[in-house]
Parts: C-alpha cells; structure tokens; sequence
C-alpha cells in the first residue's frame, strides 16, 4: 500500500514562495534535457492548492492489457434435439432465439413409428395369450393321459401328448420374450426428452440454454436420422473470447489472470485464460484468447460485447507510487521529490506497468523518497512559468 501523507497548515499565514533552481538531471548525454528545476513552496502554500505527498516504496506490477471481447457459446455443449421415431410434425412451440428452460415443450409430431411399434404389441400379446391357451389345453390333456395310463390310454399316446405340452409351453416362452423386447422397444420413447400420448410424442428440451436454430414446421415429416429439428445452445459454460494484438500475444499464457466487465462500474468477474489460440483470426484479425466460465444465471449471451483485462504471470519489479504522481518534461515521465525541507526537486523516471492507481518505477527513485501526488501539475505548472529565478507570491 501507498502511505499518502496530507500536509497541515502551520500556525500562521504565509504566502506562495516560489524559487526555481538548477536542477541537474541524471539523463546520458544522448538523452540530455534542459537543466530541471527544484521548487521551493511553504507549508501554507501546499494547502491552498491541496498539494499532497506519498512514500514510495519496492514493489512489483505485473504486465497487462486492456482489450476488446466477446462472449461465445462452448460449441461442445450444443444440443442437437432429435426425435426418436419418424412421423409427421403436429405443431412448434419455440422459435430460434428464445430462452428455454428444461423440460420445457419443443415440438409435437405424431409418431408413426410409435403407433406401429403399439400395433406390434398389441398383436404380440394376443399371440401370447392364444399361446398360454394353447399350452393349457396340452397341460390337461396330458393330465388326463397320465390317469388313464394304461387303460384307456397307451404308453404312446402318453408320450404324444407329454410332447405337445413341452412345445406349447415352449411357444409360451417365445412369446413371453418376444413381448418383453417388444416393450423394451416401446420404452425409448418414454425419456427425459421425449414424452409420448395418444400416439403423439412431445419433444422437450434436455438443457436450459437458448434456441440456435428451429428446422421443422408444422405438417412436415422428420426422422431420426435427418437434420435436427431444434438446435440448442447450452449457457451453463461460455466462452469469454479476448481479442489480443498479435505482437502483445507472446506476454499472456494459459493459466494466467482475467478480469471481465460486463458493464462500467461493475465489479469484474474473475477467471483465467484456458486456451490462447495459434492463429489470428480472420476475422478480426487478431489473437483471440478464450476463458471458459460458468453462467449459472446465464446473464451472459453469446455475442455479447464485453471488456477483459488479462494479465500476464511475469512482474516487474521497481518502487511503486500513485500514477497520479507521474508528470512529464520535455516530453519524459518525471516526478517531483522531496529532497530538502520545502524543496521538491523535478526528477525525470523510466516506468514500468500502471495498475489500479499505482504505477512501478524502475529508474529514477528509490524506496523510501517522498513525491508529490495530488497536485503534482501545479509544481510543475509554477516551475515553468516563474517569471525569475526568485518570486514571491
């Protein structure tokens, strides 16, 4: 943290005293600037135009950059919503662009498959019922057989008859299994996206997310093999896709820090570069950098124009101040230090990244030096105007 000190008026009253000096800057000859001044200014003259200072003090920012972005759905997660049988379309109930939820009704068709796959059953439980009849009628018949053994009935027609029992209970058998697929067939149209009634199946959404694309109308006929009928995108995940220079890309890795704003004056929402793509995109010709977050309330929508702020892992290192310190003279940062009781000296600096405020100086001060913050402009307004090398406010 920058301390900033505030400076407190003395007893009495005084007035704007302002004396430039020949500074000497700390430039090589190749950079040389004009000599840089030092202002001197009393205690009552940093009131009146609330002159504020700051300690400097080691510190590290790291490197980063503001760019546009996008939000994009995650291409993995789209469902395409096919129907389970074939049959003809009944009615539509959503439209491409609209917000569904799950369980919500996609679409009504009437279910050819399903009526005949029913008619099937029905016909297969008919076959087992004359089967079981079929195998009741042996099972007494060779009861019988078994009473009269060896009186009215032979040993052989005995057997014969303990034979027809065996087949018809074995056709029984067959049509038990023969039923039990064919209900097993029937189920899968009973799922959590398909519920059928009355020979009529409705579609249902298996996701909560936004309709893409709708390519049925009432009357057609579909299948399960042709194009899906509904397209939808899920939004549990999205894309937050950056839009980064492609001589500012090699600074950025995956893994590091972002920071997106939805709107200004938003708290940004935090997250971390997954994939930074190898090529730049056509489109906008630039390096694009996707971080993959959650959207539990799905408040974010594909195409939706945001800002990020990615960060990169590497820092530099320096002595760290309020940007609000930094001027410049002669077109060069500077700063203005305390050298000497009611002395601010101009002193020219090389700086690194600025964040939230502050800004990392890498040459030109050191830990523990006094600079002036709030007002900065006005020593360096009075520097440059003082008619001589002594004036008195």
């Amino acid at each position: 943290m920058i301390e900033t000190n505030r400076v407190f008026p003395p007893s009495f009253a005084s007035v704007l005293l302002s004396t430039l000096l020949v500074g000497s800057a700390f430039l090589s000859p190749a950079h040389a600037l004009p000599s840089l001044p030092t202002v001197t200014i009393s205690d009552d003259a940093l009131i009146a135009e609330d002159i504020h200072t700051a300690i400097a003090h080691a510190g590290a920012l790291p490197h980063h950059m503001d760019v546009p972005a996008y939000i994009a759905v995650d291409a993995r997660k789209v469902a395409h919503i096919h129907p389970v049988g074939r049959g003809r379309v009944l009615e539509v109930s959503v439209v491409a662009g609209q917000m569904v939820t799950k369980g919500q009704p996609l679409l009504t068709y009437e279910n050819f498959t399903l009526n005949d796959d029913t008619q099937q059953r029905l016909s297969a439980e008919a076959a087992l019922q004359e089967a079981r009849a079929r195998r009741e009628n042996a099972r007494q018949l060779y009861d019988r057989a078994r009473t009269l053994k060896g009186g009215a009935i032979s040993v052989g027609e005995l057997e014969r008859r303990g034979a027809a029992l065996r087949e018809a209970d074995a056709l029984v058998h067959g049509r038990e299994a023969a039923l039990q697929t064919m209900a097993e067939h029937i189920r899968r149209y009973q799922s959590s996206m398909e519920h059928p009634n009355a020979g009529q199946s409705v579609v249902v959404s298996p996701i909560s997310g936004i309709v893409t694309s709708v390519n049925v109308a009432t009357g057609q006929e579909m299948t399960a093999s042709s194009l899906a009928p509904v397209e939808i995108e899920n939004l549990s995940h999205v894309w937050i896709v950056s839009q980064v220079d492609e001589d500012a890309a090699g600074r950025i890795r995956p893994g590091d820090r972002q920071l997106t704003w939805l709107a200004p004056g938003e708290a940004p929402l935090s997250s971390r570069i997954d994939v930074i793509e190898g090529h730049v995109d056509p489109k906008t010709q630039h390096i694009l950098a996707r971080s993959l977050v959650e959207n539990p309330q799905q408040q974010l929508r594909p195409g939706m124009l945001v800002k990020t702020r990615l960060f990169s892992s590497e820092k530099v290192e320096g002595i760290l101040i309020p940007s609000t310190a930094l001027q410049t003279f002669s077109g060069t940062p500077c700063v203005f230090v305390l050298t000497a009781p009611h002395r601010y000296t101009l002193r020219i600096v090389r700086t690194g990244p600025s964040l939230e405020g502050q800004t990392v100086i890498t040459d030109g001060l050191k830990s523990g030096e006094t600079v002036v913050t709030q007002g900065s402009f006005t020593l360096k307004s009075q520097a440059i105007l003082a008619p001589s090398a002594e004036a008195n406010g």
